[in-house]
């Protein structure tokens, strides 16, 4: 094997001068050394290197999750200065460790150090001297994340060899940062996706050596990339959404520690150099006012590091610190020093750049364990100045959030559980979440949805989140209604636009909670009196009486989603029932769900006690079809629903990441089974065995592509025979092509602007906004909603028309006029008119089929739980109406 240059150097060097000539390289003492090594770095020949371990020299082939998994305990079982803890599973049921590393001494006394950790994480209750002598103890705490993206495989290898360097280094440095540190390394964020990125460079293994061409398929990947997990989300995404056991596991075991250091590592395109922090602009304006100080005192010290080999480096381009989502974003905002490093990808791990030189995995991981390496030394160095800003970035947010305006935010409980499962979701994110006792009247409320302000009246149960918290910058940063853009940003980001250049949001403007959640949600100045924590309350499933005629549920919660989804799974035969009505005083609103005992199997009710027990649902015995008010069950008006057999399309050229968001929402949401199908398979497939088919975002040209006439023929007559077709954001576009026959709506052609250089289109596309909508209420694909209007996520420059000759119940969901369809996020000045009564929800009869348009994606990323009820009831009911 090919061994590191600096290690086979510095071999040479000492044979030379110890007279022993090339055989040295064959010595114990040689094996002592890692590719990473910093010269002067001595190591115990009592803890094998990773050679040893692994059969192969750290960076010069991709190490498996299986191997990784082998090196870490055997590491652990040779060096007392490591703990190893499993932090939970993927999907895929891959183990997630989290390696703990400091000096014997310090992991002795873990317990003490995390009672420090948060001692200095929440001043509340502390004595004068408590917080001085905490951080007297207490070893700065130091988390490492790496290769959350499973194609930026190299991240998992320098954390080897920094595991390596820990546990084994014997020389001052080393010593000096275990007894100063506890160092936390997650080795491996994404082992879904990273196996198949290393699954892809063994299969395409040759004795001639894999491409170095980065249009070759090891390099390229195939079809979705292996950036993504196994529901093919963007993990870096996920922090608080948690929506993978990958996101929980970590969060959980963030929140014990309180770190004060983060560091997550990523790649970027082969042909650039390294980055790491700063960032760039826009900054989250809730980010802690301490960062910019150690972001230039870390950056110090990575330069250094860099310098003494040469490399090259940038910072404050390229990546911004505003989305809380991210990585080290998140982590900024519980006060800790958040950085993203990004190094050159080494795509299979060799590949040509644009000047010519060839990227290796070796060298990737290189200059990422350097830069890790120089920020522990740094921790380790600064520990007390560290350690005491932290502290007072946490006293400071309760103080600050205290003095207002906005001092935090209440949000009252609905029939469909929605604000419980946000009150779960902040509990999740290690925020303090309380509750009223009794009805509270607010003298002065802003609502979220409405702008408006006045006097409150909040139930018995209500929540509130006090933002004078220690997680307070947290806490704001996920649910102030609209989250604020630097002037000067904008400024320059609307001169670009001008010239014709390419914008700089790099991620969506738009997130706050109690908007994607869809709860009744108001800011105040200041908390009502006589609060108690939260305690969620949680379903107590109760027998379900015997019933000879039948049973009924409500409709729009989660909970009545899976049970409907359940129900239709088992075969059990359900209506639809339009109309409200009361039954033995029990009131149910539109679109309630009946099931009639005797148009089912003699088992009927077993069935119905398992899944609402499985669903956590309620249903209600209904004694008879006369009912007290409103429409009689045995009415025409109550229909069917069919048993939908649902086909979702994958495989290139569909979008990976949206095809799991939809794919997740069946899994997982739905929990409702469905076939993926590719273009393939629609051209010459057997498209009949299926009711509903549902294309996530695809581009219209590289479907068309993808199908060719004879494909797209075959969709379009499968739906004009009766078949259910769903299209998501992009796929809308291809849907409302003339060509395809199937919709009058149409894709506006407006962008080119006269105010922009030259007259070039600008980019009007918009960056993940929340905007007002108006909605039918009367169509089945809004059952359990009542609102008249909601919010709604848009992240495109797609705008559909509405035709002349527009039909009761196709434009279900519209986006309001311009003056108030912003709702927050940011808008390019035309857009508020261009989409203003625009449809976001489109629905038309084709033939004996149906064809359900989504503008934007209902179910993205798993944040959007107000609108997951409208991607459901185009699942499940599509088919009925």
């Amino acid at each position: 094997m090919i061994r590191s240059t600096f290690a086979s150097t510095l071999t040479a060097r000492v044979a030379a001068l110890l007279g022993l000539g090339a055989s040295l390289a064959l010595a114990p003492a040689a094996e002592a050394q890692h590719t990473f090594a910093d010269p002067g770095a001595t190591f115990d020949p009592a803890v094998p290197t990773p050679q040893a371990i692994l059969g192969y020299e750290l960076g010069s082939r991709f190490t498996t999750h299986r191997q990784m998994m082998r090196y870490i305990e055997r590491i652990a079982a040779t060096s007392k200065r490591v703990k190893v803890d499993t932090i939970g599973r993927s999907f895929e049921g891959r183990e997630m460790l989290l390696l703990t590393i400091s000096s014997e001494a310090n992991l002795a006394r873990v317990a003490e150090i995390k009672r420090d950790a948060q001692r200095i994480a929440d001043p509340r209750g502390a004595g004068a001297g408590d917080i001085d002598a905490a951080i007297k103890r207490l070893p700065s705490i130091v988390w490492l994340a790496h290769s959350v993206h499973g194609g930026e495989a190299s991240g998992v290898e320098a954390g080897l060899g920094l595991l390596y360097q820990l546990a084994a280094g014997t020389d001052a440095n080393t010593r000096m940062s275990l007894d100063s540190t506890v160092v936390l390394i997650d080795p491996n964020q994404n082992p879904d996706g990273r196996e198949r990125h290393t699954h892809d460079i063994e299969r395409m293994w040759s004795p001639m050596g894999l491409a170095s061409d980065a249009s070759a398929m090891n390099n390229a990947g195939s079809w979705p990339g292996p950036r993504t997990s196994h529901y093919y989300f963007d993990l870096n995404r996920d922090w608080y959404a948690q929506s993978h056991p990958e996101s929980r596991g970590r969060v959980r075991e963030f929140l014990k520690w309180m770190p004060h250091v983060a560091v997550d590592l990523h790649e970027q395109g082969s042909s650039s150099s390294f980055y790491f922090a700063p960032p760039r602009e826009p900054d989250n304006q809730n980010n802690p006012k301490h960062l910019p100080k150690w972001f230039d005192i870390f950056a110090a010290a990575h330069g250094a590091a860099f310098d003494v080999h040469g490399w090259s480096y940038f910072r404050r381009e390229g990546y911004d610190s505003f989305y809380p989502g991210y990585g080290e974003g998140w982590p900024m905002l519980t006060g800790s020093v958040g950085m993203l490093f990004e190094s050159a990808s080494s795509a299979g791990g060799s590949v040509m750049r644009n000047d010519g030189t060839l990227r290796t995995l070796k060298q990737a991981a290189w200059e990422h364990f350097t830069a890790e390496w120089a920020t522990v030394r740094t921790s380790a160095s600064r520990r007390t100045e560290l350690l005491r800003d932290y502290a007072a970035v946490r006293a400071g947010a309760i103080t600050t959030h205290a003095k207002g305006p906005m001092r935090g935010m209440v949000f009252a409980r609905d029939a469909e559980g929605r604000a419980d499962s946000l009150a779960v979701k902040l509990l999740e994110n290690g925020l303090e979440v309380q509750m009223v006792r009794g009805s509270t009247t607010l003298p002065s409320a802003t609502s979220y949805f409405q702008g408006t302000t006045s006097a409150v009246t909040l139930k018995d149960g209500g929540y509130v989140v006090d933002f004078a918290q220690p997680m307070g910058h947290l806490a704001k940063a996920l649910l102030e209604p609209d989250a604020a853009l630097d002037s000067a940003f904008l400024k320059f980001e609307l001169e670009l636009r001008r010239t014709g250049q390419r914008n700089r949001f790099y991620d969506m403007t738009a997130w706050s909670l109690p908007l994607a959640w869809r709860v009744e949600a108001w800011t105040v100045p200041a908390m009502p009196a006589g609060l108690v924590a939260a305690e969620v309350p949680s379903m107590n499933i109760m027998g379900v009486p015997r019933s000879n005629y039948g049973y009924a549920f409500a409709p729009g919660s989660e909970s009545s989603i899976r049970l409907l989804a359940s129900l239709l799974s088992d075969s059990v035969r359900v209506w639809y029932a339009p109309n409200s009505f009361t039954s033995k005083g029990q009131k149910f609103p539109n679109g309630a769900f009946v099931i009639r005992v005797a148009f089912n199997r003699p088992e009927v009710h077993d069935i119905i006690v398992r899944r609402v027990a499985e669903a956590r649902a309620t249903i209600v015995p209904i004694p008879s079809a006369g009912v007290d008010e409103g429409t009689d069950l045995g009415s025409n008006s109550v229909i069917p629903v069919q048993r939908p057999k649902v086909a979702l399309l994958g495989g290139a050229p569909v979008n990976g990441t949206s095809f799991g968001f939809s794919w997740y929402a069946m899994d997982q949401r739905l929990k409702y089974p469905s076939t993926i199908i590719d273009a393939n398979f629609v051209g010459s497939g057997d498209l009949a065995q299926f009711t509903t088919i549902v294309v996530p975002s695809v581009q219209a040209a590289a479907l068309d592509r993808a199908l060719g006439d004879g494909g797209r023929d075959r969709l379009v007559n499968w739906v004009r025979n009766g078949g259910t077709l769903i299209a998501l954001d992009a796929a809308s576009a291809w849907l409302a092509q003339e060509r395809v026959g199937l919709v009058r709506t149409r894709v506006r052609r407006d962008s080119a602007r006269a105010d922009s250089a030259g007259g070039a289109p600008l980019p009007s596309s918009l960056p993940g906004v929340m905007a007002r909508a108006s909605i039918d209420t009367l169509s089945p694909l809004m059952a359990g909603i009542t609102n008249k209007e909601i919010p709604v996520f848009a992240n495109s420059d797609r705008v559909f028309t509405v035709p002349r000759d527009l039909r009761a119940g196709e434009a279900i969901v519209r986006f309001a006029a311009a003056p108030r369809v912003r709702i927050s996020g940011f808008y390019w000045p035309e857009m508020p008119a261009r989409i203003a009564g625009s449809p976001y929800l489109w629905t038309e009869r084709a033939g004996r089929g149906r064809v359900i348009l989504f503008a934007h994606d209902p179910v993205y990323r798993d944040q959007l739980r107000g609108t997951l009820a409208l991607f459901a009831n185009a699942v499940l009911l599509g088919g009925s109406f």
